[in-house]
Formats: structure tokens, sequence, C-alpha cells
């Protein structure tokens, strides 16, 4: 995929949670200090973070039309809701594989990383659990979404909060979900666009292969891609966790689940 998604900052809350359905709920009204224990005050999130960045996909064909993909994405978001800006900025670097089928689906393989910065501090570490996108007929690329669901494995603490000023580093525990998508990719590749060098770097990095330090994108290959969406995180109850596409472009969430 091509897709990318990759990555970057949900900073979850719960002051009142967006009901999709009985038991179905993300985050709203949660709070986020991207400068921790600096001066400046935490931002209301009333329901998503955005994000913006671009993602380099390789693509290894098995057969005309099955393939194996790497990804390796980065990522920025400047405001909340759309509107409020963080200050400072947050970075996602987003790394993943998967397989797909030209025109058919994309599947990412569980186990992907994204992980989320605040200058050189690292605040946030997910790994993917569950990932998808549906490709353009006889294509590589995207249909314009993806959707990623990641759960975390780290938060620093003072950063994240609910509603109710609670540190959600507390709840890494309890299978606090992140859920990203991105509503609109666009292809870079026009025929002279190379691929960030910085890309590359992380891309041979992560995934050790011969990968040539300038790479030309073609749309079949190998893949330059333009990302913008929204990440929204989701606390389930402890030892029940279904992911489901919800609402907003196919935003990854999380749905609650009781035991039977």
């Amino acid at each position: 995929m091509k897709a990318i998604k990759s990555t970057l900052t949900a900073l979850a809350l719960v002051s009142g949670l967006a009901v999709a359905g009985s038991a179905n709920a993300t985050l709203t009204n949660w709070y986020l200090d991207t400068d921790g224990a600096g001066g400046n005050a935490p931002v209301l999130v009333q329901d998503y973070v955005d994000l913006n960045g671009n993602a380099y996909v390789h693509n290894t064909f098995s057969t005309a039309t099955a393939f194996s993909f790497n990804e390796a994405g980065s990522f920025l978001s400047v405001l909340a809701d759309s509107v409020t800006p963080l200050s400072p900025n947050l970075a996602s670097y987003f790394l993943g594989s998967g397989t797909g089928t030209t025109g058919g689906q994309l599947t990412f393989t569980p186990g992907g990383t994204l992980n989320i910065f605040s200058g050189a501090t690292q605040i946030g570490a997910f790994v993917l659990q569950t990932g998808s996108a549906n490709l353009i007929a006889n294509s590589t690329l995207p249909n314009g979404t993806v959707s990623l669901v990641f759960q975390a494995t780290n938060l620093a603490p003072g950063y994240f909060f609910n509603s109710g000023m609670a540190d959600l580093s507390t709840l890494v525990s309890t299978n606090l979900v992140f859920g990203f998508a991105t509503t609109n990719v666009i292809s870079l590749a026009n025929g002279t666009r190379t691929v960030t060098p910085a890309l590359i770097s992380a891309y041979n990095s992560a995934f050790n292969p011969d990968v040539p330090a300038t790479i030309v994108a073609n749309n079949t290959t190998d893949l330059f891609l333009s990302n913008n969406g929204q990440y929204r995180m989701s606390v389930p109850e402890p030892g029940s966790l279904a992911l489901i596409g919800l609402g907003l472009v196919g935003l990854a969430a999380s749905v609650r689940r009781r035991k039977a």
C-alpha cells in the first residue's frame, strides 16, 4: 500500500464518549499537553488530532497481481479538531508491512509501529493491531482512505489526559487503543518526483533492503504518497476488544465488547 497511514498523534480524552451503538465508544473532550510540564496549557481535543505527511511504499510482486509491501511514513500534527493549534507540534513515524492484490484489498500485518514525538522527546509508542485499505481498480494505489488501529505500549506521563485530567499513561495496561485514518491519500508520482532521502533512510533502517538512495516514484513498485487525516483514541473495557471502522471516511476506532 500504499496508503500509509502511518501516523501521528492522537491524544485521548474522555469526558464524553461518542457512542456508535450501545457499546462502541471513542474518546471525546480529552486533553493533550504537547509540551508536557512546560508552560503551555493543555489543549482541549473535542474529537480528533489532525495529521499530514508523506510515506514511501515499496511493493514486491509474487504474481502479476499479488504483492507484499513495506512502508515508512512521517507525519506532523499541528491542529486539534482542524482549528486549535498545538504548540509545540507533534511528529509521528510509522513502519509497517502487509500484502495486497492489484485493484483489490490492502491488508497490514499486525506488529507495525507508530512512535510519536514532541520535539526530541518520545511521548507515545503504539503497535499495529489491524489495518486495511481498498485499492483503485487495476492499481496498487489506495482509493483515498486507509484505516489503522494501534494499541498503546507506552505513554509518557504528563501529555495525554482524559476529561477529568487523569493521566492516560496510567491506562496503557487496559488496552488503550489508538485509531488512525488517512482521509485523503494522493500519489506524488508525476514522472520525475523522487522520494525524500529521509523516508528512504527510515525505510532502509527498518527493513534492511537494497533500496537505492534515489528512487523515482512509479505508482507500481515504488509509491510516494501524501496523506492527511485524523487520530482518535478509545479506552475499551479490559479483556474485550473489537475493532471497527467508524464514520468519518473510514476512521478506525475501537469497540468495547462485554465478555459472554
